[in-house]
Protein backbone atom coordinates (compact mmCIF):
# COMPACT_ATOMS: atom_id res chain seq x y z
CA UNK A 1 0.00 0.00 0.00
CA UNK A 2 2.32 2.70 -1.43
CA UNK A 3 -0.37 5.62 -0.81
CA UNK A 4 -0.28 4.82 2.72
CA UNK A 5 3.34 5.35 3.35
CA UNK A 6 3.70 8.05 6.16
CA UNK A 7 6.80 9.99 5.14
CA UNK A 8 4.89 10.79 1.67
CA UNK A 9 3.96 14.45 0.92
CA UNK A 10 1.40 13.57 -1.59
CA UNK A 11 -1.59 15.30 -0.69
CA UNK A 12 0.06 16.51 2.54
CA UNK A 13 -1.01 19.85 4.44
CA UNK A 14 -0.28 20.59 8.40
CA UNK A 15 -1.30 23.49 10.31
CA UNK A 16 0.67 24.52 12.98
CA UNK A 17 -1.10 26.95 15.84
CA UNK A 18 1.05 28.17 19.04
CA UNK A 19 2.08 31.47 20.33
CA UNK A 20 5.38 30.99 20.65
CA UNK A 21 7.35 32.31 17.13
CA UNK A 22 10.43 30.37 18.36
CA UNK A 23 8.36 27.34 18.30
CA UNK A 24 6.56 28.05 15.07
CA UNK A 25 9.95 28.27 13.00
CA UNK A 26 11.39 25.29 14.83
CA UNK A 27 8.26 22.86 13.78
CA UNK A 28 7.47 24.61 10.17
CA UNK A 29 11.02 24.10 9.51
CA UNK A 30 11.20 20.39 10.94
CA UNK A 31 7.86 19.58 8.81
CA UNK A 32 8.85 21.14 5.55
CA UNK A 33 12.53 19.38 5.97
CA UNK A 34 10.71 15.74 6.73
CA UNK A 35 7.84 16.34 4.60
CA UNK A 36 9.04 17.63 1.25
CA UNK A 37 6.56 19.56 -1.03
CA UNK A 38 3.97 19.13 2.03
CA UNK A 39 1.67 22.66 2.43
CA UNK A 40 2.60 24.25 5.25
CA UNK A 41 1.24 27.10 7.26
CA UNK A 42 1.28 29.16 10.65
CA UNK A 43 -1.38 30.41 13.02
CA UNK A 44 -0.21 31.99 16.31
CA UNK A 45 -4.13 32.52 18.19
CA UNK A 46 -7.17 30.18 18.11
CA UNK A 47 -9.42 32.94 16.22
CA UNK A 48 -6.77 33.08 13.06
CA UNK A 49 -7.01 28.65 13.31
CA UNK A 50 -10.29 28.16 12.80
CA UNK A 51 -10.36 30.93 10.05
CA UNK A 52 -7.77 29.29 8.54
CA UNK A 53 -9.32 25.66 9.25
CA UNK A 54 -12.56 26.55 7.37
CA UNK A 55 -10.86 28.29 4.65
CA UNK A 56 -8.94 25.32 3.59
CA UNK A 57 -8.51 21.38 4.38
CA UNK A 58 -5.65 20.47 6.49
CA UNK A 59 -3.97 16.78 7.10
CA UNK A 60 -2.66 17.60 10.75
CA UNK A 61 -3.14 20.42 12.98
CA UNK A 62 -0.31 20.83 15.63
CA UNK A 63 -2.37 22.96 17.90
CA UNK A 64 -0.96 24.24 21.55
CA UNK A 65 -2.72 24.13 24.78
CA UNK A 66 -2.77 27.63 26.09
CA UNK A 67 -3.17 30.14 23.37
CA UNK A 68 -3.92 33.69 23.89
CA UNK A 69 -7.42 34.08 23.33
CA UNK A 70 -8.75 31.18 24.44
CA UNK A 71 -7.68 27.65 25.11
CA UNK A 72 -6.90 24.75 22.67
CA UNK A 73 -9.43 22.44 24.22
CA UNK A 74 -11.78 25.56 22.93
CA UNK A 75 -10.61 24.71 19.73
CA UNK A 76 -10.77 21.54 19.53
CA UNK A 77 -14.38 21.62 20.60
CA UNK A 78 -15.05 23.99 17.65
CA UNK A 79 -13.29 21.84 14.89
CA UNK A 80 -15.21 18.87 16.07
CA UNK A 81 -18.57 20.96 16.07
CA UNK A 82 -18.14 22.39 12.83
CA UNK A 83 -17.08 18.93 11.63
CA UNK A 84 -14.36 19.88 10.22
CA UNK A 85 -12.02 17.13 8.67
CA UNK A 86 -8.29 17.02 10.14
CA UNK A 87 -6.10 15.15 12.60
CA UNK A 88 -5.57 17.46 15.71
CA UNK A 89 -2.40 16.63 17.91
CA UNK A 90 -2.81 18.53 21.30
CA UNK A 91 0.85 20.14 22.36
CA UNK A 92 1.02 21.10 26.24
CA UNK A 93 3.65 22.42 28.17
CA UNK A 94 3.72 19.46 31.13
CA UNK A 95 2.67 16.13 30.68
CA UNK A 96 -0.94 15.52 32.61
CA UNK A 97 -2.68 12.30 32.18
CA UNK A 98 -5.59 13.58 33.11
CA UNK A 99 -5.66 15.96 30.13
CA UNK A 100 -4.74 13.65 27.70
CA UNK A 101 -7.88 11.19 28.80
CA UNK A 102 -10.38 14.63 28.44
CA UNK A 103 -8.43 15.39 25.07
CA UNK A 104 -8.46 11.40 23.50
CA UNK A 105 -12.22 11.63 24.44
CA UNK A 106 -12.44 15.12 22.97
CA UNK A 107 -11.21 13.50 19.58
CA UNK A 108 -7.49 14.39 19.68
CA UNK A 109 -5.21 12.16 17.46
CA UNK A 110 -2.51 12.29 19.53
CA UNK A 111 -0.61 14.54 22.95
CA UNK A 112 2.64 16.20 23.14
CA UNK A 113 4.41 17.28 26.06
CA UNK A 114 6.82 19.96 24.60
CA UNK A 115 9.55 19.60 27.43
CA UNK A 116 9.91 15.64 26.23
CA UNK A 117 9.74 16.54 21.79
CA UNK A 118 12.16 15.97 20.06
CA UNK A 119 13.10 15.09 16.10
CA UNK A 120 12.76 11.43 16.36
CA UNK A 121 9.46 11.35 18.41
CA UNK A 122 7.84 14.40 16.59
CA UNK A 123 8.85 12.35 13.28
CA UNK A 124 7.46 9.22 14.82
CA UNK A 125 4.26 10.58 16.10
CA UNK A 126 3.11 12.37 12.70
CA UNK A 127 3.93 9.58 10.86
CA UNK A 128 1.78 7.59 13.04
CA UNK A 129 -1.28 10.06 12.96
CA UNK A 130 -1.00 10.49 9.11
CA UNK A 131 -0.96 6.76 8.40
CA UNK A 132 -3.96 6.57 10.91
CA UNK A 133 -5.39 9.37 9.21
CA UNK A 134 -5.04 7.57 5.87
CA UNK A 135 -6.55 4.17 7.41
CA UNK A 136 -9.47 6.16 8.24
CA UNK A 137 -9.31 8.01 4.19
CA UNK A 138 -9.30 4.45 2.68
CA UNK A 139 -11.90 2.77 5.11
CA UNK A 140 -14.71 5.79 4.34
CA UNK A 141 -13.71 5.33 0.35
CA UNK A 142 -13.56 1.52 0.52
CA UNK A 143 -17.42 1.89 2.51
CA UNK A 144 -18.80 4.50 -0.05
CA UNK A 145 -17.59 1.88 -2.94
CA UNK A 146 -19.58 -0.61 -0.54
CA UNK A 147 -22.24 1.53 -0.85
CA UNK A 148 -21.77 2.83 -4.41
CA UNK A 149 -22.02 -1.44 -5.14
CA UNK A 150 -25.46 -1.83 -3.09
CA UNK A 151 -27.42 1.01 -4.98
CA UNK A 152 -26.11 -0.82 -8.05
CA UNK A 153 -27.36 -4.58 -6.53
CA UNK A 154 -30.78 -2.61 -5.92
CA UNK A 155 -31.26 -1.53 -9.59
CA UNK A 156 -29.83 -5.18 -11.27
CA UNK A 157 -32.41 -6.50 -9.11
CA UNK A 158 -35.20 -4.14 -9.88
CA UNK A 159 -34.04 -4.84 -13.79
CA UNK A 160 -34.68 -8.51 -13.53
CA UNK A 161 -37.93 -7.63 -12.53
CA UNK A 162 -38.33 -5.66 -15.90
CA UNK A 163 -36.12 -7.86 -18.04
CA UNK A 164 -35.45 -11.16 -17.05
CA UNK A 165 -33.81 -11.87 -20.79
CA UNK A 166 -30.69 -9.99 -19.10
CA UNK A 167 -30.40 -12.31 -16.45
CA UNK A 168 -27.43 -14.14 -17.71
CA UNK A 169 -25.30 -11.17 -18.67
CA UNK A 170 -25.56 -9.48 -15.35
CA UNK A 171 -24.80 -13.26 -13.53
CA UNK A 172 -21.24 -12.78 -14.27
CA UNK A 173 -21.29 -9.00 -13.02
CA UNK A 174 -22.92 -10.07 -9.82
CA UNK A 175 -20.46 -12.91 -9.33
CA UNK A 176 -17.71 -10.07 -10.23
CA UNK A 177 -19.32 -7.76 -7.81
CA UNK A 178 -19.61 -10.26 -4.93
CA UNK A 179 -16.22 -10.93 -5.16
CA UNK A 180 -15.34 -7.45 -4.79
CA UNK A 181 -17.24 -7.20 -1.66
CA UNK A 182 -15.41 -10.27 -0.14
CA UNK A 183 -11.95 -8.84 -0.64
CA UNK A 184 -13.28 -5.23 0.25
CA UNK A 185 -14.39 -6.85 3.77
CA UNK A 186 -10.84 -8.45 4.09
CA UNK A 187 -9.23 -5.79 3.45
CA UNK A 188 -11.42 -4.07 5.85
CA UNK A 189 -10.61 -6.41 8.33
CA UNK A 190 -6.92 -6.60 7.92
CA UNK A 191 -6.77 -2.63 8.37
CA UNK A 192 -8.77 -3.22 11.98
CA UNK A 193 -6.78 -5.43 13.00
CA UNK A 194 -3.67 -3.40 11.94
CA UNK A 195 -5.28 -0.38 14.06
CA UNK A 196 -5.46 -2.62 17.08
CA UNK A 197 -2.29 -3.71 16.84
CA UNK A 198 -1.14 -0.34 16.25
CA UNK A 199 -2.82 0.82 19.60
CA UNK A 200 -1.68 -1.80 21.27
CA UNK A 201 1.93 -1.19 19.93
CA UNK A 202 1.13 2.62 21.86
CA UNK A 203 -0.27 1.09 25.00
CA UNK A 204 3.25 -1.26 24.98
CA UNK A 205 5.45 1.79 24.36
CA UNK A 206 4.71 3.56 27.87
CA UNK A 207 7.10 1.08 29.65
CA UNK A 208 7.61 3.65 32.45
CA UNK A 209 3.53 3.70 33.37
CA UNK A 210 1.34 0.87 33.87
CA UNK A 211 -2.02 1.26 32.09
CA UNK A 212 -4.82 -1.42 33.18
CA UNK A 213 -8.71 -1.42 31.28
CA UNK A 214 -10.60 -3.72 33.28
CA UNK A 215 -14.45 -4.68 32.83
CA UNK A 216 -17.64 -3.70 34.56
CA UNK A 217 -17.12 -7.49 36.53
CA UNK A 218 -13.24 -6.09 37.12
CA UNK A 219 -11.59 -8.47 35.30
CA UNK A 220 -8.53 -6.89 33.28
CA UNK A 221 -9.13 -6.15 29.88
CA UNK A 222 -5.69 -4.65 29.02
CA UNK A 223 -2.64 -5.11 30.88
CA UNK A 224 0.66 -3.48 29.11
CA UNK A 225 4.11 -3.99 29.07
CA UNK A 226 4.69 -1.56 32.06
CA UNK A 227 2.42 -3.19 33.50
CA UNK A 228 4.10 -6.50 33.31
CA UNK A 229 7.18 -4.95 34.42
CA UNK A 230 5.97 -3.60 37.46
CA UNK A 231 3.79 -6.47 38.80
CA UNK A 232 5.94 -8.97 37.21
CA UNK A 233 3.46 -10.77 35.46
CA UNK A 234 2.46 -11.78 31.68
CA UNK A 235 -0.23 -10.29 30.24
CA UNK A 236 -1.30 -13.86 29.26
CA UNK A 237 -1.72 -14.45 33.09
CA UNK A 238 -3.62 -11.49 33.95
CA UNK A 239 -6.03 -10.20 30.97
CA UNK A 240 -9.78 -12.29 31.27
CA UNK A 241 -8.24 -14.14 34.36
CA UNK A 242 -7.84 -12.01 37.00
CA UNK A 243 -9.98 -9.14 38.78
CA UNK A 244 -7.58 -5.99 38.75
CA UNK A 245 -8.26 -6.05 42.70
CA UNK A 246 -5.90 -9.10 43.21
CA UNK A 247 -3.06 -6.72 41.91
CA UNK A 248 -3.54 -4.47 45.21
CA UNK A 249 -2.28 -5.54 48.77
CA UNK A 250 -5.67 -5.76 50.93
CA UNK A 251 -4.86 -3.53 54.34
CA UNK A 252 -3.02 -1.01 53.06
CA UNK A 253 -4.67 0.52 50.06
CA UNK A 254 -6.61 -2.72 49.89
CA UNK A 255 -9.99 -3.84 48.83
CA UNK A 256 -12.27 -1.29 50.96
CA UNK A 257 -10.04 1.56 49.87
CA UNK A 258 -10.49 0.51 46.12
CA UNK A 259 -13.98 0.44 46.61
CA UNK A 260 -14.31 3.99 47.62
CA UNK A 261 -11.91 4.80 44.89
CA UNK A 262 -14.04 3.58 42.37
CA UNK A 263 -17.39 4.77 44.01
CA UNK A 264 -15.34 8.55 43.94
CA UNK A 265 -14.60 7.93 40.11
CA UNK A 266 -18.19 7.07 39.06
CA UNK A 267 -18.74 10.51 40.56
CA UNK A 268 -15.67 13.16 39.82
CA UNK A 269 -14.79 10.88 36.75
CA UNK A 270 -11.81 10.75 37.97
CA UNK A 271 -9.27 9.89 41.06
CA UNK A 272 -5.77 9.73 42.22
CA UNK A 273 -3.99 8.24 45.16
CA UNK A 274 -0.78 6.62 46.18
CA UNK A 275 -1.84 2.44 46.41
CA UNK A 276 0.34 -0.65 47.98
CA UNK A 277 0.64 -3.20 45.02
CA UNK A 278 1.57 -6.86 45.16
CA UNK A 279 4.08 -8.69 43.14
CA UNK A 280 5.98 -11.52 43.45
CA UNK A 281 9.04 -10.24 45.23
CA UNK A 282 7.28 -8.02 47.54
CA UNK A 283 5.07 -4.91 47.27
CA UNK A 284 5.60 -1.55 45.79
CA UNK A 285 3.86 1.43 46.42
CA UNK A 286 2.27 3.50 43.18
CA UNK A 287 0.68 6.77 42.20
CA UNK A 288 -2.21 6.01 40.71
CA UNK A 289 -4.88 7.80 38.25
CA UNK A 290 -8.53 6.00 37.43
CA UNK A 291 -11.15 7.45 35.10
CA UNK A 292 -14.22 5.99 33.58
CA UNK A 293 -13.69 3.53 30.43
CA UNK A 294 -16.17 4.78 27.88
CA UNK A 295 -17.62 2.80 25.46
CA UNK A 296 -16.97 -0.23 27.72
CA UNK A 297 -20.05 -1.43 27.20
CA UNK A 298 -21.25 -1.03 31.12
CA UNK A 299 -20.92 1.22 33.63
CA UNK A 300 -18.35 -0.53 35.65
CA UNK A 301 -14.87 -0.07 33.63
CA UNK A 302 -12.39 1.59 34.72
CA UNK A 303 -8.58 2.56 33.29
CA UNK A 304 -5.81 2.55 36.12
CA UNK A 305 -2.70 4.44 34.75
CA UNK A 306 0.05 3.98 37.75
CA UNK A 307 3.64 4.71 38.19
CA UNK A 308 6.13 3.28 40.62
CA UNK A 309 7.27 5.27 43.00
CA UNK A 310 8.79 3.02 45.56
CA UNK A 311 12.03 4.53 45.13
CA UNK A 312 11.43 8.12 45.33
CA UNK A 313 9.75 7.21 48.64
CA UNK A 314 13.09 5.42 49.62
CA UNK A 315 14.88 8.61 48.82
CA UNK A 316 12.57 10.77 50.51
CA UNK A 317 13.34 8.20 53.99
CA UNK A 318 17.31 8.28 52.96
CA UNK A 319 16.84 12.57 53.04
CA UNK A 320 15.13 12.57 55.99
CA UNK A 321 17.75 10.27 57.56
CA UNK A 322 20.38 12.26 56.20
CA UNK A 323 19.06 15.25 57.60
CA UNK A 324 18.64 14.09 61.11
CA UNK A 325 22.89 13.30 60.69
CA UNK A 326 23.51 16.22 59.98
CA UNK A 327 21.11 18.12 62.66
CA UNK A 328 23.28 15.77 65.47
CA UNK A 329 26.53 16.62 63.92
CA UNK A 330 25.76 20.39 64.42
CA UNK A 331 24.60 19.92 68.11
CA UNK A 332 27.86 18.38 68.46
CA UNK A 333 29.54 20.81 66.15
CA UNK A 334 28.34 23.39 68.54
CA UNK A 335 29.13 21.50 71.78
CA UNK A 336 32.85 21.16 70.94
CA UNK A 337 33.09 25.25 69.56
CA UNK A 338 31.81 26.12 73.44
CA UNK A 339 34.62 23.71 74.57
CA UNK A 340 36.96 25.35 72.35
CA UNK A 341 36.13 28.59 73.76
CA UNK A 342 36.46 27.80 76.55
CA UNK A 343 40.00 26.52 76.41
CA UNK A 344 40.83 29.39 74.80
CA UNK A 345 39.74 31.74 77.00
CA UNK A 346 41.53 29.89 79.99
CA UNK A 347 44.83 29.73 77.54
CA UNK A 348 44.85 33.92 77.55
CA UNK A 349 44.38 33.86 81.49
CA UNK A 350 47.14 31.64 81.67
CA UNK A 351 49.31 33.57 79.56
CA UNK A 352 48.27 36.98 80.88
CA UNK A 353 49.08 35.62 84.51
CA UNK A 354 52.44 33.89 83.78
CA UNK A 355 53.91 37.17 81.36
CA UNK A 356 52.82 39.56 84.60
CA UNK A 357 54.78 37.09 86.75
CA UNK A 358 57.84 37.16 84.36
CA UNK A 359 58.14 40.66 84.12
CA UNK A 360 59.55 40.66 88.25
CA UNK A 361 62.65 38.60 87.63
CA UNK A 362 63.64 40.17 84.22
CA UNK A 363 63.04 43.66 85.60
CA UNK A 364 65.59 42.21 88.39
CA UNK A 365 68.01 41.13 85.48
CA UNK A 366 67.87 43.89 84.30
CA UNK A 367 68.46 46.24 87.77
CA UNK A 368 71.63 44.06 88.67
CA UNK A 369 72.85 44.36 85.09
CA UNK A 370 72.54 48.45 85.32
CA UNK A 371 74.71 48.21 88.53
CA UNK A 372 77.41 46.33 87.61
CA UNK A 373 77.88 48.21 84.26
CA UNK A 374 78.00 51.30 86.64
CA UNK A 375 80.87 49.46 88.41
CA UNK A 376 78.47 49.06 91.95
CA UNK A 377 80.10 45.93 92.78
CA UNK A 378 83.29 46.97 91.79
CA UNK A 379 84.84 48.11 88.51
CA UNK A 380 84.61 46.25 85.32
CA UNK A 381 87.33 45.58 82.99
CA UNK A 382 87.21 46.23 79.19
CA UNK A 383 86.48 42.47 78.51
CA UNK A 384 83.82 42.43 81.39
CA UNK A 385 81.62 45.55 80.84
CA UNK A 386 80.42 44.54 76.88
CA UNK A 387 79.34 41.38 78.35
CA UNK A 388 77.41 43.21 81.40
CA UNK A 389 75.65 45.58 78.71
CA UNK A 390 74.51 42.92 76.96
CA UNK A 391 73.14 41.26 79.97
CA UNK A 392 71.00 44.20 80.10
CA UNK A 393 70.21 44.50 76.19
CA UNK A 394 69.01 40.95 75.75
CA UNK A 395 67.42 41.02 78.95
CA UNK A 396 65.47 44.67 77.82
CA UNK A 397 64.23 42.31 74.48
CA UNK A 398 63.04 39.34 76.59
CA UNK A 399 60.73 41.77 78.27
CA UNK A 400 59.57 43.80 75.22
CA UNK A 401 58.71 40.42 73.72
CA UNK A 402 56.80 39.66 77.42
CA UNK A 403 55.21 42.88 77.14
CA UNK A 404 53.77 42.29 73.73
CA UNK A 405 52.33 38.95 74.77
CA UNK A 406 51.06 40.61 77.92
CA UNK A 407 49.22 43.03 75.74
CA UNK A 408 47.71 40.26 73.48
CA UNK A 409 46.63 38.07 76.46
CA UNK A 410 45.08 40.80 78.42
CA UNK A 411 42.80 42.03 75.22
CA UNK A 412 41.79 38.39 74.28
CA UNK A 413 41.16 37.73 77.89
CA UNK A 414 38.79 40.99 77.76
CA UNK A 415 41.12 42.77 80.20
CA UNK A 416 42.47 45.49 77.85
CA UNK A 417 40.69 49.02 80.04
CA UNK A 418 40.34 52.21 77.75
CA UNK A 419 41.32 55.26 79.37
CA UNK A 420 39.86 58.19 77.80
CA UNK A 421 41.41 61.67 77.92
CA UNK A 422 42.01 65.18 75.73
CA UNK A 423 45.08 65.03 73.68
CA UNK A 424 47.03 67.07 71.58
CA UNK A 425 47.78 64.74 68.23
CA UNK A 426 50.30 67.48 67.15
CA UNK A 427 51.96 66.89 70.82
CA UNK A 428 51.54 63.01 70.13
CA UNK A 429 53.40 63.21 66.58
CA UNK A 430 56.07 65.04 67.37
CA UNK A 431 57.30 62.67 70.15
CA UNK A 432 56.84 59.38 67.48
CA UNK A 433 58.88 61.40 65.14
CA UNK A 434 61.67 62.21 67.37
CA UNK A 435 61.66 58.45 68.17
CA UNK A 436 61.65 57.67 64.66
CA UNK A 437 64.44 59.77 64.04
CA UNK A 438 66.65 57.99 66.87
CA UNK A 439 65.79 54.40 65.21
CA UNK A 440 66.43 55.63 61.45
CA UNK A 441 70.27 57.09 62.73
CA UNK A 442 72.63 54.30 61.31
CA UNK A 443 70.22 54.36 57.89
CA UNK A 444 70.12 56.09 55.47
CA UNK A 445 66.07 57.87 55.77
CA UNK A 446 64.51 61.07 55.57
CA UNK A 447 61.78 61.09 58.36
CA UNK A 448 58.82 63.77 56.96
CA UNK A 449 56.14 64.78 59.13
CA UNK A 450 53.93 67.66 57.83
CA UNK A 451 52.78 69.76 60.87
CA UNK A 452 49.01 70.70 60.36
CA UNK A 453 48.44 74.31 60.54
CA UNK A 454 46.01 73.91 63.77
CA UNK A 455 46.42 71.87 66.38
CA UNK A 456 44.41 68.78 66.23
CA UNK A 457 42.91 67.94 69.74
CA UNK A 458 41.63 64.13 69.89
CA UNK A 459 39.31 62.05 73.14
CA UNK A 460 40.89 58.42 72.83
CA UNK A 461 44.05 56.43 75.22
CA UNK A 462 46.96 58.34 74.49
CA UNK A 463 48.37 55.37 75.64
CA UNK A 464 46.51 52.92 73.06
CA UNK A 465 47.11 55.19 69.85
CA UNK A 466 51.25 56.36 70.98
CA UNK A 467 51.61 52.02 70.84
CA UNK A 468 50.12 51.18 67.36
CA UNK A 469 51.78 54.23 66.23
CA UNK A 470 55.06 53.67 67.79
CA UNK A 471 54.81 50.28 66.13
CA UNK A 472 53.92 51.35 62.53
CA UNK A 473 57.17 53.91 62.78
CA UNK A 474 59.27 51.37 64.09
CA UNK A 475 57.92 48.79 61.24
CA UNK A 476 58.52 51.54 58.46
CA UNK A 477 62.56 52.26 59.62
CA UNK A 478 63.44 48.12 60.14
CA UNK A 479 61.70 47.61 56.53
CA UNK A 480 63.36 50.58 54.93
CA UNK A 481 67.18 50.47 54.04
CA UNK A 482 67.07 54.20 52.75
CA UNK A 483 64.51 56.54 51.44
CA UNK A 484 61.88 58.34 52.68
CA UNK A 485 59.37 57.69 55.78
CA UNK A 486 56.44 60.18 55.41
CA UNK A 487 53.94 60.63 58.34
CA UNK A 488 50.46 61.98 57.88
CA UNK A 489 48.05 63.47 60.27
CA UNK A 490 43.93 64.80 59.01
CA UNK A 491 40.79 65.03 60.04
CA UNK A 492 38.25 63.74 57.48
CA UNK A 493 34.25 64.75 57.92
CA UNK A 494 35.18 66.74 61.25
CA UNK A 495 34.54 63.19 63.14
CA UNK A 496 37.71 60.90 62.27
CA UNK A 497 41.54 60.95 62.42
CA UNK A 498 43.42 59.75 59.89
CA UNK A 499 47.24 58.81 60.23
CA UNK A 500 48.80 57.33 57.75
CA UNK A 501 53.07 56.20 57.87
CA UNK A 502 54.25 55.87 54.11
CA UNK A 503 57.54 53.49 53.58
CA UNK A 504 59.91 52.72 50.61
CA UNK A 505 60.64 49.42 52.07
CA UNK A 506 60.69 46.05 50.63
CA UNK A 507 57.33 46.05 50.64
CA UNK A 508 54.55 42.81 51.32
CA UNK A 509 53.65 40.06 48.80
CA UNK A 510 49.80 40.08 47.53
CA UNK A 511 49.33 36.31 49.01
CA UNK A 512 50.44 37.71 52.66
CA UNK A 513 48.57 40.91 53.14
CA UNK A 514 45.74 38.58 54.18
CA UNK A 515 47.53 37.17 57.44
CA UNK A 516 49.35 40.22 57.66
CA UNK A 517 47.44 41.34 60.93
CA UNK A 518 47.07 37.43 62.51
CA UNK A 519 49.27 36.84 65.55
CA UNK A 520 52.91 35.37 65.70
CA UNK A 521 52.58 35.43 61.25
CA UNK A 522 56.08 36.82 59.73
CA UNK A 523 55.99 37.05 55.97
CA UNK A 524 59.65 35.83 56.65
CA UNK A 525 59.32 32.35 58.52
CA UNK A 526 62.32 31.01 58.01
CA UNK A 527 64.94 30.50 60.65
CA UNK A 528 67.43 32.60 58.35
CA UNK A 529 65.04 35.45 58.20
CA UNK A 530 66.50 38.67 57.73
CA UNK A 531 64.76 40.82 60.45
CA UNK A 532 63.89 39.78 63.98
CA UNK A 533 61.10 40.20 65.78
CA UNK A 534 57.51 37.95 67.23
CA UNK A 535 54.98 38.64 64.55
CA UNK A 536 52.68 40.33 67.80
CA UNK A 537 53.05 44.22 66.89
CA UNK A 538 50.26 44.53 63.80
CA UNK A 539 48.10 41.91 65.72
CA UNK A 540 48.14 43.99 68.55
CA UNK A 541 48.04 47.34 66.63
CA UNK A 542 44.91 45.79 64.96
CA UNK A 543 43.55 44.74 68.00
CA UNK A 544 44.32 48.67 69.50
CA UNK A 545 42.66 50.18 66.76
CA UNK A 546 39.05 48.30 67.21
CA UNK A 547 39.66 49.15 71.01
CA UNK A 548 40.20 52.85 69.98
CA UNK A 549 37.05 52.52 68.02
CA UNK A 550 38.91 52.81 64.19
CA UNK A 551 40.69 50.28 61.67
CA UNK A 552 43.67 49.69 60.78
CA UNK A 553 44.10 48.90 57.20
CA UNK A 554 47.53 48.20 54.73
CA UNK A 555 48.43 48.71 50.78
CA UNK A 556 51.11 47.65 49.52
CA UNK A 557 53.24 46.75 46.51
CA UNK A 558 56.50 44.49 46.73
CA UNK A 559 59.52 45.83 46.09
CA UNK A 560 58.06 49.55 46.25
CA UNK A 561 56.86 49.47 50.00
CA UNK A 562 53.83 50.09 52.31
CA UNK A 563 51.17 52.64 53.51
CA UNK A 564 49.52 51.61 56.47
CA UNK A 565 46.46 53.95 57.57
CA UNK A 566 45.08 54.22 60.82
CA UNK A 567 41.28 55.36 61.12
CA UNK A 568 39.99 56.53 64.36
CA UNK A 569 37.00 58.73 65.71
CA UNK A 570 38.14 61.68 66.69
CA UNK A 571 35.98 61.74 70.12
CA UNK A 572 35.90 58.11 71.44
CA UNK A 573 32.67 57.31 73.43
CA UNK A 574 32.32 55.66 76.34
CA UNK A 575 33.67 51.44 76.15
CA UNK A 576 31.74 48.84 78.12
CA UNK A 577 32.14 45.74 76.20
CA UNK A 578 34.59 44.68 73.29
CA UNK A 579 33.65 41.76 70.66
CA UNK A 580 36.99 40.27 69.72
CA UNK A 581 35.39 39.15 66.61
CA UNK A 582 33.94 42.45 65.76
CA UNK A 583 37.78 43.75 65.13
CA UNK A 584 37.45 45.37 61.46
CA UNK A 585 40.48 44.47 59.15
CA UNK A 586 40.51 46.54 55.74
CA UNK A 587 42.74 45.23 53.19
CA UNK A 588 43.38 46.25 49.60
CA UNK A 589 42.96 43.61 47.55
CA UNK A 590 44.88 45.05 44.93
CA UNK A 591 48.02 45.50 46.70
CA UNK A 592 50.59 43.86 46.28
CA UNK A 593 53.52 43.42 48.28
CA UNK A 594 57.05 40.71 51.29
CA UNK A 595 57.08 43.02 54.18
CA UNK A 596 58.38 41.31 57.60
CA UNK A 597 55.97 43.20 60.39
Amino acid sequence: MADLEPGSSLERSFLIVDDSQGFLELIESFVQRNYPGARVDVASTGEEALRKLSQQSWSVVLLDYLLPDFDGVEVLAEVRKRKIDTAVIMVTGEGDERLAADLFRMGAYDYLVKSGIDPASLRRTLDQVLMRRDMEQQILSRSDELADSSRQLEERSRALDTAYESLRQKKEELRFLSDSLEATVSERTAELRATTTFLNTVLDSASHHFIIATGDDGLVLTFNRGAEIAFERSAEEVVSNLSFRRLFREGVGGVEDLDELVERCRVEGSVEAELHCQRSKGDFTARVALSPLRGSGGSGGLVIVGLDITHERELERQNEAYIRQIEMANIDLRKKNQEILEANRLKSAFLANVSHELRTPLNAIIGYSDLLAQGIYGELTDRQLPAAMGIGTRAQDLLRLINDVLDLAKIEADKMDVVIEELSLTSLMSEIVETAQVLSIDKNLEIRWQRPEEEITLRTDRHKLRQVMLNLVNNAVKFTEEGLISIETSIEDSSDAVLVVRDSGIGIPKNDLEAIFDEFRQVDGTSTRAFGGTGLGLAISNRLAAHLGGQLSVESTLGEGSVFTLRIPAVLGDVTNFDEASIPVALDPEAAGPDVR
